[in-house]
Parts: structure tokens; sequence; C-alpha cells
């Protein structure tokens, strides 16, 4: 019984017992529903990316690697923006920076994928709101 999950365990230890369990098995899944997400937004096909995106987003959160989840937040963000849900995409935006890791090896072209992201963020935000856009006013 070395081996089991304790489902009885208070959240952050049933989760990290998860993580340690098959964290390796999620992040492989991770990998392949944001490649996924990837190729429907290359047909055009938004709103399925995002919804793969967000799975992706989801599963990472149980994947003993975290490397991928800033790309994926990103990647949500401009798909948000491209459909005019510019509120959406700032909300994503916003999230992803604070989950850029200072220490990572990867923090400059996370910053600087991020920049470029609000750039575009900022030159679509002048168009004014769309319906498709999440209110919660």
């Amino acid at each position: 019984m070395e081996n089991e999950i304790n489902i009885n365990d208070d959240f952050l230890s049933f989760k990290n017992q998860i993580v340690e369990k098959f964290g390796e098995q999620y992040f492989e899944q991770t990998d392949i529903f944001f490649q996924r997400a990837v190729e429907q937004a290359k047909k055009g096909l938004f709103l399925s990316a995002i919804t793969d995106g967000k799975f992706a987003m989801e599963m990472s959160n149980y994947s003993s690697n975290k490397s991928m989840i800033i790309d994926i937040i990103g990647f949500i963000s401009q798909l948000h923006c491209d459909l005019g849900q510019i509120k959406n995409s700032k909300a994503y935006y916003e999230l992803g920076l604070k989950l850029i890791d200072v220490e990572s090896e990867f923090y400059e072209d996370d910053k600087e994928m991020y920049r470029k992201l609000k750039e575009l963020i900022d030159s679509e935000s002048w168009k004014g709101k769309k319906d498709n856009d999440i209110d919660d006013e």
C-alpha cells in the first residue's frame, strides 16, 4: 500500500500525491492537448483551440513539470485577442505574467513573449469590445 493515493487527505496533500505518482503522465498529456490546441488554431478553429488549451492548462496543475504553463496561458490569451475578446485576453495575459518565474532559465524568453503579447493586446484594444467578449459588469 506504499504507492496508494490517500483520497481522504486535504486537497493539497492529495494533489501532491497525484503529482508524485502520475506527474510525468500528466505532463505528456498536457503536451498532447497543447499541441492539439495549436493545430486547431492553425485550422482557424479558435474556440476549439481555446477549449483544448484550457484543458491543457488544467492538466498542467497535476504535471510534474510546469514548464509549459506560461506558453499555454499566453497562447490562450492570444486566441482571445484574435477573436476580439480583449477582456479575456487581458485576464489570461495578467495570469501568465504573474506566473513567470524569474529563476527560470527561460525567464528572458518568457518576458519577451509576454511583452509582444501585451503589444498585440494593446494594438487590438482600441477597436472596442466585441459582442462575444465576456463582461462581468
